[in-house]
């Protein structure tokens, strides 16, 4: 806890002198005589009194012990001389602690601001020579304009609360340095930052908020950082500093010009010194301001506009500088912002960019642009090393090269990865292959039917499907039959379209609001009806991409073709533009954890129809990378999909 002591040193010296005045003046003639030399000592009058403070020391100093020190910040003398700070304490502003308060800085057990003391100007140590001040942590020979010359350092006596309105006058406990005076809280717009009350709507280390310096050549205007003054503020700076945004008409500090203050108990009022404030502007804090145009008193004292806004007319609005533009509420840049690219609304879509004012697409991460999307040639199997590069069924893309690779825990047996573990064909090495009936684990043959399948005899049947276990072992089904779930049933008739039974899906294209949803590719109507019962169309290019169409049933059915019933390309069907056939794409089916081709259609015009090498049983079938001949988004009348 730091002592109160901090706030009455230099008080209690005076108090002191003046006792012993009164205690003399009861004496002889020759008393008094003395007293009226002691009360001249203590009033500071002596002609040999080589300074203005205390024994004849520099202002903001005390003679202790025959040497003048600074008994704010001295740790032999802290608040009043013989008053020593404990070992691995510090003093600040005449009080002992464990640190300095904001601001200053520990130098040989003194804490002392560093842009202003004349001992430490900008590093401990570096004392500025005789006959120069320490101003903006460089030595010099004069004060930056603002500030004042106490002792060698330069200091803000409008908010210095060592040095409030004059040099020495230090502020009570608890007050603050506001405009040249003690005060409980910062007035006249001024903002607490650090226990000093600054002005950030022009303060250059403390720009719109505490702690927000502007850089290098900027200045600090209505509170935010630029390359020019703004609002008709002007920028009052000395050589080699930094320089501050002015209004020379209130200014007390910079009154009618830079460096014009004006004398205590005065005000600046329409550029001129007073006593009182003229030409419709008010008294805001000992401040002459106009507040149809001051950002800190906007309408009345006090009503400061946020950051980045200006006075108008007594009302706060924006203003935007650094060559943004203002789009509603907000500064933007035009040339980056993807709200507004080039003009405010001017929104870019998703993916894109904002660049020079042009939204545009940019692929990062080293991805490409691939037909408008942003892909990793080096590990797409769509686009693998070149865009539209598709690797062949079972081959990944590795480095931008189709390549086989098999995952951890399977070996590469010929042109397959397999389990060596649980593959029957390649059980415990390549090419080892377990006896009819029999299933391999751990990479041994054993006789153990897997999940769903039932031991019959020395082979393993799924009683759901085999035909010679239909329903349960040794329950054979007739020639001609085949067995759907543990029932014998007449064997698949090559006209039956399964895909009514599914359930139609798209990438995306043709909306059911409109008629135009994946329904109406299984609802039973081919393309002599469209006119009446609409179509599906797939929002895809001229070229294999991503669009797909899918079917998915909700148990295993079986896929051996199926049929695209698709327009003429050289035809505009039931309002379908010319080249907007089905082209084809690649053909998958799903396995149970994930999609595996099985081949490749492409260059058709027409209807057209595709058969599996094997059929398979499945619960999703997909044509994925569809595209038409020559105009985008191919139309689909029906897709029958058949199980021998």
């Amino acid at each position: 806890m730091w002592s109160d002591e901090r706030h009455h040193f230099l008080r209690r010296s005076a108090a002191a002198a003046a006792l012993d005045c009164e205690t003399m003046k009861l004496g002889w003639l020759w008393g008094a005589l003395l007293t009226v030399l002691f009360c001249a000592c203590a009033a500071g009058t002596s002609s040999d009194d080589p300074g203005p403070g205390p024994g004849g020391c520099a202002a903001g100093q005390q003679r202790c012990d025959g040497v003048c020190v600074e008994p704010a910040s001295n740790a032999a003398h802290c608040g009043a001389c013989g008053n020593a700070c404990a070992s691995g304490q510090v003093c600040s502003l005449g009080s002992c602690g464990s640190d300095c308060f904001a601001g200053t800085t520990p130098c040989d057990g003194a804490c002392v601001d560093p842009s202003s003391s004349a001992s430490h100007c900008g590093a401990c140590g570096n004392a500025c020579p005789s006959g120069q001040v320490c101003s903006g942590g460089a030595c010099g020979s004069a004060c930056e304009v603002g500030q004042s010359n106490c002792g060698g350092s330069c200091v803000d006596l409008q908010q210095d609360p060592g040095n409030c309105g004059s040099c020495g006058n230090i502020c009570g406990v608890g007050e603050f340095c506001s405009l040249g005076q003690c005060s409980a809280q910062c007035g006249g717009g001024t903002t607490n930052c650090g226990n000093t009350c600054v002005d950030t709507s022009g303060d250059p280390a403390h720009c719109g908020a505490c702690n927000t310096p502007c850089s290098g050549s900027q200045v600090c205007s209505l509170g935010q950082c630029g390359l020019q003054c703004l609002g008709g503020t002007t920028l009052c700076s000395s050589s080699g500093g930094s320089g501050k945004c002015v209004d020379l008409t209130v200014d007390p500090t910079n009154c009618g010009s830079c460096g014009n203050a004006c004398g205590s108990g005065e005000v600046c009022s329409a550029g001129q010194c007073g006593v009182q404030c003229v030409g419709g502007t008010t008294n805001c804090g000992n401040k002459c301001v106009d507040t149809q145009v001051d950002p800190s008193n906007c309408g009345s004292c006090g009503a400061a506009c946020p950051g980045g806004e200006a006075c108008v007319n007594g009302a706060c609005t924006l203003v935007c500088g650094g060559g943004l533009t203002k789009c509603g509420s907000s500064c933007v840049n035009l040339q980056t912002d993807l709200a507004n690219c080039g003009s405010c609304g001017n929104g870019c879509p998703s993916g894109q960019s904002c660049i020079s004012g042009s939204c545009q697409l940019v692929c990062s991460g080293g991805t490409t642009n691939c037909g408008g999307s942003c892909v990793a040639t080096s590990v797409d199997p769509n686009h693998c090393g070149t865009c539209n590069n598709v690797c062949s069924a079972g081959l990944s893309c590795v480095s931008g090269s189709c390549t086989l690779v098999c995952g951890t825990g399977l070996t590469k047996c010929g042109n397959v990865c397999v389990d060596t573990q649980t593959n029957a064909s390649h059980c415990g090495g390549c090419s080892a292959t377990c006896p009819s009936g029999q299933v391999c684990q751990a990479g041994a043959c054993t006789l153990v039917c897997p999940t769903g399948q039932t031991k019959c005899g020395n082979v393993c049947a799924n009683t759901q499907t085999s035909t010679s276990h239909c329903g349960g072992c040794n329950i054979a089904c007739s020639s001609g039959q085949t067995c759907q779930s543990g029932s014998c049933v007449t064997t698949c008739s090559p006209t039956t379209n399964i895909a009514l039974g599914a359930t139609a899906f798209s990438s995306g294209g043709g909306e059911a609001s409109f008629g135009r949803g994946p329904d109406k590719m299984n609802d039973g109507h081919l393309e002599a009806t469209c006119s009446s019962n609409g179509f599906h169309w797939v929002n895809a290019g001229t070229s294999p991409g991503t669009a797909y169409i899918e079917f998915r049933w909700s148990s295993n059915v079986t896929v051996k073709r199926f049929t695209i019933d698709t327009t003429l390309s050289s035809s505009n069907a039931c309002g379908a533009n010319n080249g907007r056939s089905l082209a084809g794409g690649t053909v998958q089916y799903w396995n149970g954890s994930s999609y595996v081709n099985v081949g490749s259609v492409s260059g058709n015009t027409n209807d057209w129809s595709y058969t599996l090498t094997s059929a398979v049983q499945t619960t999703r079938l997909r044509l994925y990378g569809i595209y038409s001949p020559s105009t985008p988004n191919p139309v689909i009348f029906e897709w029958l999909v058949f199980s021998c």
